[in-house]
């Protein structure tokens, strides 16, 4: 890809990135001013719907790679061949699975999480602590992450950086990228979770949540965190 296009698509990502930057404080409007809810709701439908395909696609990436395993162990030990690809298709199959299945696993409540008296507060409770989480912990360290990685995505795509090793993907510059893009999903999925909250608290409203999920601070739909 020639360099001033690769100029000019980071550009364009770096404007996406200030416009959407606004969008953050629609869980405060919500909550203190009561409004943009109807436009919120939409919002919301739209980011869940976009981390429920993302999930259905990334949960095919386990099976592949378990496939990917079996086949290059296979032709090690039975025929003595070794293949530098296969081995790093696995990585590069686990890697993507985690960066982009993490948002969708926010969604759906199945992320790892050690609490002692959540599950025994009201849903207004938990709803307000899921936006006081958003805003004093999601916020900071996605945005902190995702200017920092600018530089270190961006030379990766300048050259295109692929495996050091011969016979290998060469295609690492896809796997920073994702690293980077895990922080962005989470972040955009983040938001729903917070708004969805706000909502709930201002206008006592109970958003119906997509299939296969589950939010923790909806009454009568409590996911409860599996013991460590």
């Amino acid at each position: 890809m020639p360099e001033a296009m690769l100029d000019i698509l980071g550009q364009s990502l770096h404007f996406i990135g200030w416009a959407f930057l606004p969008a953050l404080l629609l869980p405060a409007i919500i909550l203190f001013t009561g409004r943009l809810i109807a436009f919120s709701e939409t919002l919301i439908s739209l980011i869940d719907t976009i981390s429920i395909f993302i999930g259905e696609v990334v949960k095919w990436f386990l099976p592949l790679m378990v496939l990917s395993i079996v086949l290059a162990v296979f032709a090690l030990s039975i025929y003595g061949v070794s293949s530098i690809w296969w081995d790093e298709s696995a990585i590069y199959l686990h890697a993507l699975g985690i960066c982009l299945g993490v948002a969708p696993t926010y969604l759906a409540g199945q992320h790892v999480k050690v609490d002692i008296f959540y599950d025994r507060m009201k849903a207004d409770t938990k709803a307000l602590i899921e936006i006081c989480g958003f805003y004093a912990l999601m916020v900071p360290v996605c945005l902190a992450v995702i200017w920092r990685s600018q530089s270190f995505v961006a030379f990766a795509w300048q050259s295109f950086e692929g495996s050091t090793n011969s016979g290998g993907i060469q295609g690492v510059f896809i796997l920073k990228t994702a690293l980077s893009a895990m922080f962005i999903l989470v972040l955009i999925q983040g938001l729903s979770v917070a708004m969805r909250a706000a909502i709930q608290l201002r206008s006592k409203k109970v958003l119906e949540t997509p299939n296969h999920a589950s939010f923790p601070f909806i009454e009568g739909n409590i996911h409860k965190s599996d013991p460590l």
